[in-house]
């Protein structure tokens, strides 16, 4: 009983990781130029790249040529 507990356990460890979100911070720029910044939750940078797109240009109603995240 103490095993199957225990696998159950590591195996629901390692599988929850799987799926794991990062937060990115993600740079607006205009003409090469750097206009501020904000904060999205993404699977990887270029998800979060387009998620940050959307929403300087949408959410914020700000103009943005193009969006760079670390």
């Amino acid at each position: 009983m103490k095993r199957l507990v225990l696998s159950l356990v590591a195996f629901a460890t390692m599988t929850s990781g799987a799926n794991a979100s990062l937060k990115y911070e993600c740079s607006r720029y205009i003409g090469g130029s750097y206009q501020g910044y904000t904060t999205v939750v993404a699977n990887n940078k270029s998800e979060a790249e387009k998620k940050a797109y959307i929403k300087f240009k949408e959410k914020l109603k700000k103009r943005v040529d193009y969006v760079k995240c670390k």
